[in-house]
């Protein structure tokens, strides 16, 4: 007999069996905690209240600068409005024309009774 095979009978079957390794946890960061989510609760409806603060502000600005605007023009017209008439008194107001409507009502100029006004 063989030494390689008595000695195989003799030992008994060995199993390769891996030692068992404690397994590692897996951190799952898909849950957040209560605290967590009251941080962004809060840090959201801080960012829209200032969103919609920024957004009414920029409205009231555009509504003031319209009203300027208009107020503007409206001045502008005015304005030549005024010059339109000062330049009517002028004309109106002409030594010429004085006279030739005085003439017309059978009025007559008389040196003697003539009285200065200053308009101003």
């Amino acid at each position: 007999m063989s030494n390689v095979a008595y000695k195989s009978n003799l030992e008994p079957n060995k199993v390769h069996r891996e030692a068992e390794q404690p397994k590692k946890q897996i951190l799952r960061r898909g849950q957040m905690t209560l605290g967590e989510k009251v941080i962004i609760t809060i840090a959201l409806a801080i960012v829209l209240v200032v969103a919609f603060q920024i957004i009414s502000v920029q409205a009231q600005i555009y509504t003031v600068n319209q009203d300027i605007q208009t107020k503007e023009k409206k001045i502008i017209e005015q304005e030549k409005s005024n010059e339109d008439l000062k330049v009517e008194v002028k004309d109106l107001g002409r030594y010429e024309r004085i006279l030739k409507i005085a003439k017309e009502n059978g009025l007559k100029l008389n040196g003697d009774n003539v009285k200065v006004v200053d308009g101003k």
